[in-house]
C-alpha cells in the first residue's frame, strides 16, 4: 500500500483513537517514527516488546498485501500492516499489545518463574490491556487497509437559534434531570460504602444482605444494549475490584489479594449465564470476607505486623530468623516469642504455612513436576515438602492435584 507521507500522521493518530490500542510506525530500519501510547510496556517486557516488533515488520515485509496478527508466548497480540510512501520507502504500521483472551497469571508466573514484582506488575498491565474480539480484530484490520485514504476533515461547529421559551423549558428539564441523578449517584456511593465496611471486617452476611437492599441500583445494563451477559460482567469486575480495595483496608496482605483478585477475574470471564454470574457474586463476598477474618493482620503488635509482610513477601527464600529480625529491628529470641505469642505459630510454622497456600494454588493450576512446585515455593527436598504438604492439608500433593 502506497500512500502520501504528509497522511502518516493523520492515519495513525486516527486509528489509534478509535481502537484506544497503542499504535506505532516503524521505519524500514526499525526505529519508532511515530507513537501513540495508551498502555506503558513494563521495563522487564521491553525486550520482548522489541523482539516482537522486529518480527512482524519482518513477517510483513513478506506479506505486504494482508494484515498480519501475532501472538507471543506470553499471549500479547498485534497488528501490522507494511506500507510504502510515494512508492520509497516502506514503513509498518503496528498496533498492540492487546488481548484475545484472558490470559492465565498463575500459570505464566510458573513458567517464567516471576517473582511477586513481576507478577502483580504483569497481572496489572493485563488488566488495563484490551480484550479484543475476533469480530473486532476484522474490524480494525479493515481499517488498516484503508488508512491510505484517511485525511484531516475540517470541523464546523453548527448553532441553531432558539427562543427563549424553548431554552427556558429545556433548561428546566435538565435541571430536573441532573438533580434525579445526583440522588441515584449519592446512593450508590453510601450504598457502596456500606458494603465496603462489611467485607473489611469480614462481615459475609451484611455483605449479602447488602445486594438484597440495593435491588437492581447498580445495573447499568442500559450502557449495553442487548448484551446482558456484558452488563453483568462488568459489573462483576467493579465488584472484584471494590472487594479487593475493602480486604485491602482490612489490612491482608496484597500477596493473598492478588490471588484471589486474580482467580475471580479469570471467572468472570469464562461465565456466560446470568444465573451463574448472580451465584458468583455471592461466592466472590463470601471468600473475600472469609479472606479478610482469615488473613487480617490488625490484631497484632506493628512488630508481628511487620515480620508477617515479610515472611509472605519472601516465602520462597530460605528462611534465616536473623534476616527477619534485622527487618523488624529486634533480637530474635523476642521477635520469636512475640510471635507465638500472638498468633499461636513458630516463624517457621507460619512460613510453612504460606508456602503449602502458594503450592495449593501451583498444583490446580498447573502439571508441572511435584519436585518444581516443591522449589517454586522454597523447598529443597520435595519429599520434605510433600510431608510438610501432607500435615497441613492431611493428603499429598499429588493427590490434592488430582482432586482439583
Amino acid at each position: 500500500m502506497s500512500i502520501q507521507s504528509h497522511s502518516i500522521a493523520t492515519a495513525s493518530m486516527t486509528i489509534f483513537h478509535l481502537t484506544d490500542i497503542n499504535t506505532l510506525v516503524l521505519n524500514k530500519n526499525g526505529s519508532i517514527n511515530l507513537s501513540y501510547e495508551r498502555n506503558p510496556i513494563p521495563d522487564f517486557l521491553v525486550d520482548i516488546h522489541q523482539k516482537d516488533l522486529a518480527i512482524l515488520q519482518l513477517r510483513t515485509k513478506q506479506q505486504v498485501t494482508q494484515c498480519g496478527m501475532y501472538t507471543n508466548e506470553l499471549g500479547l497480540s498485534y497488528l501490522a500492516y507494511s506500507f510504502t510512501i510515494e512508492q520509497d520507502t516502506t514503513m509498518c504500521l503496528i498496533i498492540g499489545p492487546f488481548l484475545k483472551q484472558t490470559p492465565d497469571i498463575n500459570r505464566l508466573s510458573a513458567t517464567y518463574k516471576l517473582d511477586q514484582k513481576k507478577q502483580m506488575s504483569l497481572g496489572e498491565f493485563f488488566q488495563a490491556l484490551k480484550l479484543v474480539s475476533p469480530s473486532r480484530v476484522q474490524s480494525i484490520s479493515n481499517l488498516i487497509k484503508l488508512m491510505g485514504s484517511i485525511d484531516q476533515v475540517p470541523i464546523q461547529n453548527l448553532e441553531v437559534s432558539q427562543k427563549h421559551e424553548e431554552k427556558s423549558h429545556l433548561s428546566k428539564f435538565v435541571q430536573k434531570q441532573d438533580e434525579t441523578n445526583i440522588e441515584l449517584i449519592e446512593l450508590r456511593y453510601k450504598l457502596e460504602k456500606e458494603l465496603m465496611r462489611a467485607v473489611e471486617k469480614g462481615d459475609s452476611q451484611k455483605a449479602k444482605e447488602f445486594f438484597l437492599k440495593t435491588g437492581n441500583l447498580f445495573d447499568f445494563a442500559d450502557r449495553f444494549p442487548n448484551q446482558p451477559v456484558r452488563a453483568m460482567k462488568n459489573i462483576l469486575i467493579v465488584l472484584n475490584t471494590t472487594f479487593r480495595i475493602s480486604a485491602e483496608k482490612g489490612k491482608v496482605h496484597p500477596f493473598f489479594l492478588h490471588h484471589i483478585s486474580e482467580k475471580f477475574s479469570i471467572k468472570i470471564e469464562q461465565i456466560n449465564s446470568i444465573d451463574h454470574l448472580n451465584k458468583l457474586i455471592i461466592q466472590m463476598c463470601e471468600e473475600y470476607c472469609e479472606l479478610v477474618k482469615q488473613r487480617s493482620i490488625t490484631k497484632y503488635t506493628l512488630l508481628v505486623q511487620k515480620a508477617i509482610h515479610f515472611l509472605t513477601i519472601h516465602y520462597s527464600q530460605p528462611f534465616d530468623v536473623n534476616e527477619i529480625s534485622q527487618y523488624c529491628l529486634v533480637h530474635p529470641s523476642h521477635l520469636s516469642r512475640q510471635f507465638k505469642k500472638e498468633t499461636g505459630m513458630t516463624l517457621t510454622n507460619f512460613l510453612n504455612q504460606v508456602r503449602i497456600e502458594e503450592a495449593k494454588i501451583l498444583l490446580k493450576q498447573h502439571r508441572t513436576s511435584i519436585d518444581w512446585i516443591a522449589g517454586a515455593v522454597g523447598y529443597d527436598d520435595a519429599g520434605y515438602f510433600a510431608r510438610i504438604f501432607k500435615k497441613t492439608t492431611g493428603i499429598t500433593p499429588t493427590k490434592y492435584r488430582d482432586a482439583h
